[in-house]
């Protein structure tokens, strides 16, 4: 799922996360130190900004190593000494002013062998008509029990400042907005994100950080489970300049009036199915439906429709011994009375036998099901299926109950 992200990303990490052109122009061998310097400014004029905090991140692949924190001095720099060096290593510098997170790399190396870069801040506004998205893709890959879905847009803010706009609820500031499926569990976020200050609620997707001047990377992913018709429909806040969806499972098929079928594609050594559509604006919903992924591929489901006929067979062993007792001598011994109960008692419910019990257990087997559908342990389609199947049965019994008593 990283590895998918971050392939995608690779065209853009230059254009999206340095401040200039980064290229790796010698590489020192592994075991070493290097010193690596910041600078922090602000604004268009690149002010000097003093007392900033500044972190190191150092990154191998997708591991993070252990960084360090420093404060800028009074000209805007930081230092960094005695930092590892490797072939296989990354360095970002991030910081944070007025609520915008700022992060720039990987950092090249100059000559000397240090590396140097400069972190660019700005103040925050709401110019909301600066503000769109370059480019959105969602990648979707086959799993044996949902759909892994990664998707990746490329902000773009034309603005002199940060913008900061309303949140869904109105109650909270947001920077990035995006309406997302009904149904997703999982939720990760991934680069240019982070768990504190990226929310879900419902269907809306929030950034609590406000978007810097510039192009920034944001992604993340989720899972969402197998159903016979898979609704992926998106709602967008900024207008969106290309749109991308890619599956890589050619047996599931993407119904969409918004997307057009562009052919299939290699990345990362797979095909994907493509769909585009471009030039969206404010406010759009497309629906997006995926076909193809039946209600019996899901083995989720499998528990669910096995339980019941399970209950079933005990309920039915147990009232056929119950009708024919033993003595103790083998002869078939004389029903005893039954002691009076209430039908409101309690234990009338559990001595009952028979259709009540049948009963009985297709209700707990419902709301069980409504649980598991509210806990996000089966999809919609699964338990509207398996849900009306058990309510018929209950209603068999229910309406045979007066002539099974009677008998």
């Amino acid at each position: 799922m990283i590895a998918t992200v971050h392939a995608f990303l690779a065209p853009y990490r230059r254009a999206a996360l340095a401040a200039a052109a980064l290229l790796l122009i010698a590489v020192p061998a592994a075991g070493k130190d290097v010193s690596i310097s910041g600078k922090v400014v602000k604004g268009a004029d690149h002010v000097p900004l003093a007392g900033q905090a500044v972190t190191l991140h150092i990154l191998r692949g997708q591991e993070e190593l252990p960084g360090s924190t420093q404060t800028s001095g009074k000209d805007g720099s930081v230092r960094f000494d005695r930092v590892p060096e490797g072939p296989d290593l990354e360095y970002y510098l991030a910081t944070e002013y007025e609520g915008a997170y700022y992060t720039e790399g990987p950092i090249p190396q100059g000559h000397g062998g240090e590396r140097r870069q400069v972190l660019v801040v700005y103040d925050v506004g709401k110019d909301i008509g600066k503000v769109s998205v370059a480019n959105h893709h969602i990648i979707i890959e086959r799993q044996p029990d949902g759909l892994n879905v990664n998707e990746i847009l490329i902000i773009d803010n034309m603005a002199d400042t940060s913008y900061l706009g309303i949140g869904a609820d109105h109650a909270e500031n947001a920077g990035m907005r995006l309406g997302l499926p009904a149904s997703i569990k999982g939720f990760a976020p991934g680069v240019g994100a982070d768990e504190g200050t990226l929310v879900l609620k419902g269907r809306e997707l929030m950034s609590l950080r406000p978007i810097p001047p510039g192009q920034r990377p944001l992604s993340f992913s989720y899972t969402v489970p197998l159903s016979g018709r898979i609704d992926l429909s998106h709602r967008f806040y900024f207008p969106t300049r290309t749109f991308v969806v890619m599956i890589d499972d050619p047996s599931l098929k993407l119904e969409s009036k918004a997307l057009t079928f562009a052919g299939s594609r290699d990345q990362g050594g797979k095909k994907y199915e493509m769909y585009t559509g471009t030039n969206l604006d404010i406010g759009s919903e497309v629906e997006i439906r995926v076909q193809g992924a039946s209600f019996w591929s899901n083995p989720a489901i499998y528990p669910w429709l096995a339980v019941p006929f399970l209950v079933v067979g005990v309920l039915v062993m147990a009232r056929r011994m119950a009708r024919k007792p033993v003595a103790p001598g083998g002869a078939p011994a004389a029903a005893a009375p039954a002691p009076h109960r209430s039908p409101s008692s309690p234990a009338s419910s559990a001595a009952g036998g028979g259709d009540e019990d049948l009963a009985q257990t297709y209700a707990y087997l419902i709301a069980a099901l409504d649980q598991g559908k509210d806990q996000g342990e089966i999809s919609a389609d699964s338990h509207g299926l398996v849900r009306e199947n058990l309510k018929r049965r209950l209603a068999l019994l229910v309406a045979d109950e007066p002539a099974s008593r009677s008998r």
